[in-house]
């Protein structure tokens, strides 16, 4: 227990609480940080947050602009230039990557999304705690400053966790940048409420204890609504954040799944029952409200088996069939009625009498075209929906599943036939991401020279998941089309009959059509450095798979930057070198 007996100017804090000097002393205070005076300080937490997304708005406008005049005149001038080389620059600490053991702790690994969460944290904890007074002297002369401030900036943020939350939202309508990837500012953005909101509580708990001792602080959390209202929202609050971690998400995925949104729910409708109108702040829950409803109406309509005239309320039949036996199996769908997809988009399956209520994203493992082309997707068995789906084949071998299609959604904005050079790279079943890449540029028109298709697999064997594909891509594009395979492990099983084989694979390039396959665990940095001397004016790089892979890229991909802004010293004549990469781990 703390002292009791604050004193203010001689005044006691409580037994003085009638007195005229005591009144006058509390106008006084009032009249120098005005209650009402605070909103502003959730005005500019909005402000912030907006001017974040215009300064990612016109990048996605400039981009877009760039590919379209870059297909049509393969030409720079010296502001585009420019322009080029502070990007590589920004890509070139943007793309590096933190030490792993930090992403523990919920931040990101690129040092980009990190630097901008560290300076966007400074903004706010500067704008929070900089302002004085903290506290006007008793409690009796009104809330303290600092938790007026820090309870209006934490409601501010609310809008943007809703708005971050939704697979279709207006932050990827406004700046390209797909949901998954929105996701850790999601995360972050709720955590930044969750700190404020304990910012918020401090100085009302300090005061009591400090004035009136621990049964003045119980009084009140059983007497005064601002208290015991404030409990609920802050509870789940901090659930949220808690349960939202990888590490708990990767271990109990439905559980997290489900929970999330319920207590997402009961956080929105206990944080209003505690704002009570004050100040205002309801004004951006619903404002929040507004956001989230608008989101989830547009991916009913627009994204799932509710949209209207496209096979409304019916689900689609699938085609499943093992690939193998090391747990993988494709889906196909041949009814896409309806469904518009690109490359290294995703969709979310939810398979009828199967764990009905779950459904996960898989990558669209076929391109979009005018004969409507089935939608394929190769997926590894792990546990939950997938090990379910892949037992029950394990006893059938193929078999006939409806499934309900919500999407497309992921993908990047920027267009593949406005590079000249595209390197695709991806291990095991990341390929369903970079295969339609390849697709789609062996059967379109663009100004692309080059493609690389780098793909790293466990078994030879495996390579029969998409060996059609890629022999008719082969076709297409014949010497545009390079196709470099990396068979990782030492032995390969081929099965014949009711009988298997283990041979030993030599660490020897061998052909397969016009295919190079070695033999051998790859370095990834020695594939990616090799091709520094071949790069063209223009450059993408697509790459999905594992966590470690994907690390390893953008790391040098960062270190290729020096390129562009190098360009007058090592004579490169290389303008851009863009990373995209498919952020799920599944």
């Amino acid at each position: 227990m703390m002292k009791r007996g604050v004193s203010y100017n001689g005044l006691d804090c409580l037994a003085d609480a009638s007195s005229d000097a005591y009144m006058k002393y509390k106008h006084q205070l009032q009249a120098e940080i005005p209650w009402v005076s605070q909103t502003k300080y959730a005005k500019y937490t909005v402000y912030f947050g907006i001017a974040t997304i215009f300064v990612a708005f016109v990048k996605q406008i400039y981009y877009k602009y760039r590919d379209y005049t870059y297909r049509s005149k393969q030409s720079s001038n010296f502001g585009t230039s420019l322009i080029d080389i502070w990007i590589s620059y920004c890509r070139y600490y943007g793309y590096k990557q933190l030490p792993t053991w930090l992403t523990y702790f919920s931040i990101p690994g690129s040092v980009g999304s990190a630097l901008y969460m560290f300076l966007s944290s400074l903004y706010m904890l500067c704008y929070c705690l900089v302002p004085h007074f903290w506290y006007r002297g008793c409690a009796g002369f009104g809330s303290s400053p600092l938790a007026v401030r820090a309870g209006l900036m934490a409601t501010a943020l609310t809008p943007f966790i809703y708005v971050l939350a939704g697979k279709s939202n207006a932050i990827t309508l406004l700046t390209g940048i797909s949901y998954e990837k929105l996701n850790t500012f999601h995360q972050y953005t709720g955590v930044a409420c969750f700190i404020l909101s304990v910012i918020h509580v401090v100085p009302f708990i300090y005061q009591d204890l400090a004035e009136g001792g621990s049964s003045n602080l119980k009084m009140n959390f059983k007497d005064s609504f601002e208290y015991y209202s404030g409990i609920p929202p802050l509870i789940l609050l901090g659930l949220l954040c808690i349960l939202s971690k990888s590490y708990i998400r990767k271990v109990v995925y439905e559980l997290f799944l489900h929970a999330h949104w319920m207590m997402g729910i009961a956080y929105f409708g206990t944080l209003i029952w505690h704002i009570n109108k004050e100040l205002g702040a309801d004004d951006y829950m619903w404002g929040a409200l507004a956001f989230w409803a608008t989101q989830i109406i547009y991916r009913i309509l627009m994204k799932t088996a509710f949209k209207p005239n496209a096979m409304f309320l019916r689900s689609r039949q699938a085609q499943l069939e093992k690939l193998g036996s090391d747990g993988v199996y494709q889906v196909v769908i041949g009814n896409t009625t309806g469904v518009n997809w690109k490359p290294g988009q995703h969709c979310y399956l939810r398979f009828a009498g199967v764990r009905i209520l779950d459904s996960h994203p898989f990558s669209i493992a076929s391109v979009d075209e005018e004969d409507k082309t089935a939608m394929k997707f190769i997926i590894k068995a792990q546990k939950g929906l997938t090990r379910k789906i892949y037992q029950e084949l394990d006893k059938l071998i193929t078999s006939n599943k409806n499934v309900y299609v919500d999407g497309p959604y992921g993908g990047t904005f920027r267009d593949p036939r406005s590079f000249e050079r595209v390197v695709l790279l991806a291990t095991g079943t990341g390929v369903t991401a970079t295969l339609p890449f390849l697709t789609y540029l062996a059967k379109t028109d663009s100004i692309v020279k080059r493609v690389s298709f780098i793909w790293i697999v466990r078994l030879q064997e495996d390579i029969h998941w998409v060996k059609s594909e890629l022999q008719e891509c082969q076709k297409l594009g014949g010497s545009k089309i390079d196709i470099h395979i990396h068979v990782a492990a030492k032995k390969s099983i081929y099965t014949k009959g009711d009988f298997e084989k283990e041979i030993e694979s030599e660490e020897t390039n061998l052909n397969e059509e016009d295919w190079l396959i070695d033999y051998g665990k790859p370095s990834v940095t020695s594939i990616l450095k090799l091709m520094a001397g071949s790069l063209a004016a223009r450059n993408m790089i697509v790459c999905s798979g594992s966590d470690s892979l994907k690390r390893e890229v953008s790391s040098i991909v960062s270190e290729l930057q020096s390129l562009v802004f190098n360009n007058d010293l090592v004579r490169s004549n290389v303008e851009e070198i863009y990373l995209h990469t498919e952020s799920f781990g599944w």
